[in-house]
């Protein structure tokens, strides 16, 4: 065990050590606080990258925002900022520059608004953030031998509100971690329109990616007609039943609704991840986040998501994992 602790230490020196801390442009691409936002880079000797966007949750109204932990609301300082997830060190072990985008705007990435909170102007811009970054590296996205572009839950989302963004580079390989909505979930979520969701859609949507407006905000999510219609045609759902987000609408239907998006595809991961036992993020959430923690490399029937992504983006089968 003392050895196992010691080499996660060296290994995470070396990495760090490679890391580069960057910030945003743009006046507009700030975290909440209405700092200047911040995202590593750990480069490589290659014309590969991934780039991969944090997770965390979203403000639903003002009390939620209170409540979150005060380095998402942030600009991190840590130059070596997601070298702990997996698919992050994997990657760059392997000859990839990464990118890693935190989620300090508290709105999934999309947002472009700000609200008045305890007599202070706190700003969502996620979208703003999105955008810099994008911008200053679009000749070598364009120009990349591979180009990875990875979330999970939140940042899963974020994918979905930046596809026009991400549609520019039609060799973009995307990974959607733990949150992908079916037809079924899709369906659920397009009836959220009454109750607290009037409120709840004020406070989060107000100005969404202009590719979003005037359609509701579930048609902005990661789905395959979302992607289809962005052109995105490279894909790989990660959605398993067990997931507390994945329980909406008819689950015999959603499981077979994951599954024809996956072979869609030709690329995808999903179990029931409560018959396997498998806790991803947030305490006992089964099966929720799996690039980002040892859901990554753990097998089930001999098979993990990380095999799955690598035979993906290398052309080799198998690339679906369909168990359950």
């Amino acid at each position: 065990m003392r050895f196992m602790s010691v080499l996660f230490t060296v290994l995470t020196l070396s990495t760090s050590a490679l890391a580069e801390l960057k910030y945003t442009k743009s006046p507009d691409a700030v975290c909440n606080d209405g700092n200047q936002a911040t995202f590593s880079h750990f480069p490589a000797k290659s014309n590969k990258w991934l780039v991969y966007v944090q997770g965390g949750g979203v403000a639903i109204n003002a009390d939620s925002y209170r409540q979150r932990n005060i380095h998402m609301k942030t600009a991190m300082s840590l130059d070596h900022f997601g070298d702990w997830y997996p698919m992050v060190r994997d990657f760059s072990e392997n000859g990839y520059n990464v990118i890693v985008i935190p989620h300090c705007s508290s709105d999934m990435h999309q947002g472009f608004h700000s609200h008045e909170i305890d007599g202070k102007t706190v700003k969502f811009h996620g979208r703003k953030i999105f955008e810099d970054i994008f911008s200053q590296y679009d000749s070598t996205f364009a120009a990349a031998d591979s180009l990875v572009i990875a979330g999970y839950s939140a940042g899963s989302i974020g994918i979905g509100f930046n596809a026009d963004l991400i549609a520019k580079y039609d060799h973009a390989f995307v990974v959607a971690d733990s949150f992908w909505l079916d037809s079924e979930s899709l369906k659920a979520r397009l009836g959220w329109t009454t109750g607290p969701w009037a409120e709840i859609t004020k406070f989060i949507y107000p100005n969404m990616p202009a590719h979003c407006q005037a359609n509701h905000w579930a048609h902005c999510f990661p789905s395959r007609p979302h992607f289809e219609k962005m052109g995105i045609k490279h894909v790989f759902p990660i959605w398993n039943i067990g997931d507390s987000y994945n329980r909406h609408g008819d689950q015999t239907v959603v499981r077979a609704s994951t599954h024809a998006d996956i072979n869609f595809y030709g690329a995808g991961f999903s179990i029931d991840a409560r018959k396997r036992n498998a806790v991803g993020f947030e305490g006992n959430n089964y099966g929720h986040v799996m690039t980002g923690n040892k859901l990554y490399t753990r097998a089930f029937d001999g098979v993990s998501v990380r095999d799955m992504i690598w035979n993906w983006i290398e052309g080799r089968t198998p690339s679906i994992h369909i168990l359950d």
